[in-house]
This record gives C-alpha cells, sequence and structure tokens, in this order.
C-alpha cells in the first residue's frame, strides 16, 4: 500500500511523517518556555489560535550532530534550534517539532518493521523504516515519543 510522506532531516538522518498527520511548516520562531518540563520541550507557540508544544527532537532522542570528516576540518557552529518547525497532529494532539530542513514529500510503497537494534535511536520509537532514493529514512512514532513517557 502506497502511502505519502513528509520526510526531514534531523543531526545528518532522514526520518519521514505520514503526510495526513502533518499541517503545515513554519519558519522557526522563539517559543514561550514552559516552567518545570522536560528538557526537549522548547516551549509553546501560538498559531492561528491553537497552541502548540514545540518539541526538540535532536534531544529527545538523544541525537548527536554529524562529525566534521577529515582532521583538518573545523566543526560547523552548532544551531541551537533548527531551521523550520513542522506543526503536525498525532491522534488530536497538535504539536510541533523544530527540524533541520525539510527535504519533501515521498510515495513510500513498502514499510520495513522496526530494526531489532538501531545505532542511534531508541527503537522503541521507531515505527519504521523505509527507503526513498536508496536514502533509508526512519518512521517514528511520535505518539510514544511526546505523549505516552519512556
Amino acid at each position: 500500500m502506497t502511502a505519502g510522506y513528509l520526510l526531514f532531516s534531523l543531526s545528518g538522518r532522514v526520518f519521514g511523517v505520514l503526510l495526513e498527520g502533518a499541517l503545515e511548516i513554519i519558519p522557526w520562531r522563539r517559543s514561550r518556555p514552559v516552567p518545570l518540563a522536560y528538557s526537549y520541550v522548547r516551549g509553546l507557540i501560538d498559531y492561528r489560535g491553537t497552541l502548540y508544544p514545540v518539541f526538540d527532537l535532536t534531544q529527545r532522542l538523544e541525537l548527536k550532530p554529524p562529525e566534521p570528516m577529515g582532521f583538518a576540518v573545523e566543526a560547523p557552529a552548532q544551531s541551537t534550534h533548527g531551521e523550520s518547525i513542522l506543526l503536525l497532529e498525532v491522534n488530536k494532539n497538535p504539536f510541533g517539532i523544530e527540524v533541520d530542513a525539510v527535504k519533501g514529500m515521498a510515495k513510500i510503497e513498502e514499510v520495513a518493521p522496526p530494526p531489532a537494534e538501531s545505532r542511534d535511536v531508541s527503537v522503541q520509537f521507531i515505527k519504521g523504516i523505509c527507503y526513498d532514493n536508496n536514502e533509508e529514512v526512519v518512521l517514528l512514532d511520535f505518539e510514544r515519543l511526546f505523549f505516552h513517557g519512556s
């Protein structure tokens, strides 16, 4: 069964979300901090009359930025936030995630189940793995990531 996905990059990896759960892509903006929130909660934004909690997915997944290649290359300056915010909805829960870049949309025909092990993303947060133009795309389980704790 073919499904449409929105692909985005984060810390050098490509991730995907079903198009039906993607509401909008907006440029990064500062959010209002939430006192006593988890460290991966960036804050709240009010967008078109709806409050969205915004999450730092790199911190939640404990992703490390890609290492520079070569011994003479200096590491690029790290931004403290992504370039865009994806506004999503999962089971009527609206939220936003900061992403480095939106790669585009793809029609994916075959999704493999989560692997038994993963080198950088906890398997409990992976819904499946697929490929787009020979590039691995990790499909995340946002409900487990943000709404059920771990």
